[in-house]
């Protein structure tokens, strides 16, 4: 069972239980990461300053409610703690609470979601109950900071109890209906002749009336600076584009290149990247497939192969098209590592080390370009000779890539 603590730092002990954060909490957590002192209420970050940042970062939250943020003080506004880097956050009792609940919620996936984060609050809300604030008519002392939150931003006292907080109740309502995890959208442009991507957040539609009385339709949205997601930098896909490129560059380099930075291999959407993996025999020397891939929490993997990216793909004769020497070789080789998983004793062996026992991996190779198709029908046609396999070309890990690349600028820029 997963139990989050005080005194430890939040992001190792989510690390430790292969936990994560979805993309807008791990913003909000950037944005709101400080070290308050709120002794003897609470010692360490509190589960308040999340709620808040989720709030701002227009999240479910946001397109729920509006809050009157003129009522907050030190207990819910991060603004007036001393800032410190996220990985240096201790979480308070309050917050350890929340996230523990959240984590049993997300389960059994390992991403912690805003939207599980939020339900978490209105669960502990209710799990954990109103203890009465000795002295203080009609008031209570609540088990989350957050509810102090939303109650002071809803225009009630932070101790009405929630049976005086009908909005209060109808936000928990509708939060409970929302989807758990939240991605950023984003934006395409053109940036010195680049194809980037911005991060953003859809805020709400608008109207502007021009001097001739013509009324100009708009959207407003907030874009992130600070961060980059996706974890692929322009200087990054550059550096690979260069490799691509460079009739020179040896397996080896390329090998290299993805081992420092696994994540444009995010196509295959696994959580874990091992590059070199020996898959061990009694008779024989063993096999070291490039890369494994491996997402536990789907029991899923995918073992990748490398090839150069000026390797022919395909061979075009006379009424038959097939695929190069190249790609069959690499097909064989495949299935080869794939043959391997077939024997129980293999799999229990590298479980020990991977955590997932892998049975009948994906397969696929990296290999060329895809200009050597004529057209999409082609390289459809020419797929189905080989559904073992998946051939992915260098231009698609690129492509794929620049889809996810967000580069946020620093702030101020």
């Amino acid at each position: 069972m997963i139990w989050l603590e005080q005194g430890k730092p939040l992001l190792a002990q989510l690390k430790s239980h292969g936990l994560e954060f979805d993309q807008k909490l791990s913003r909000a957590l950037e944005v709101s990461a400080s070290q308050p002192d709120i002794e003897s209420e609470d010692q360490g970050f509190p589960d308040s300053y999340l709620t808040l940042a989720l709030y701002r970062l227009n999240t479910t939250l946001t397109r729920l409610v509006d809050l009157d943020e003129g009522r907050f003080n030190i207990f819910h506004e991060y603004k007036l703690a001393p800032k410190c880097d996220p990985t240096k956050v201790v979480p308070g009792e309050r917050l350890c609470l929340v996230l523990t609940k959240a984590a049993r919620l997300a389960e059994p996936g390992k991403t912690i979601g805003a939207g599980h984060f939020l339900r978490a609050i209105a669960a502990v809300t209710r799990d954990y109950g109103e203890e009465p604030a000795y002295g203080f008519k009609d008031q209570v002392l609540h088990s989350t900071f957050s509810i102090e939150t939303l109650m002071w931003g809803l225009g009630y006292h932070a101790w009405t109890p929630l049976a005086d907080a009908p909005k209060v109740r109808d936000l928990f309502s509708a939060i409970e209906g929302k989807e758990p995890t939240e991605d950023f959208q984003y934006l395409m442009a053109v940036e010195q002749g680049r194809i980037v991507f911005r991060p953003t957040s859809i805020l709400d539609p608008y109207c502007i009336e021009g001097k001739a009385g013509i009324v100009q339709p708009g959207l407003a949205v907030l874009t992130h600076f600070k961060e980059q997601y996706a974890g692929v930098t322009p200087s990054e896909l550059m550096e690979l584009e260069d490799l691509i490129n460079d009739p020179r560059a040896r397996e080896e380099d390329i090998q290299r290149f993805f081992e420092k930075h696994p994540q444009f291999f995010r196509r295959w959407d696994h959580r874990d990247v091992f590059p070199h993996v020996f898959l061990t025999r009694e008779d024989t020397g063993p096999l070291i497939p490039d890369f494994l891939l491996v997402d536990p929490e789907a029991q899923r993997a995918t073992i990748v192969d490398l090839k150069l990216p000026q390797a022919k793909l395909v061979r075009r004769q006379k009424n038959r098209d097939r695929f190069s020497t190249a790609v069959t070789e690499a097909r064989a080789q495949l299935l080869e590592y794939s043959n391997w998983f077939e024997e129980r004793g293999n799999r229990e062996r590298l479980k020990e080390s991977l955590g997932i026992e892998i049975y009948r991996p994906h397969l696929g190779v990296v290999i060329g370009s895809s200009l050597e198709f004529r057209d999409a029908f082609d390289r459809q046609k020419l797929m189905a000779t080989m559904p073992d396999v998946e051939i992915v070309t260098y231009d698609n890990i690129v492509a794929s890539a620049q889809r996810r690349l967000a580069h946020i600028r620093s702030a101020g820029r």
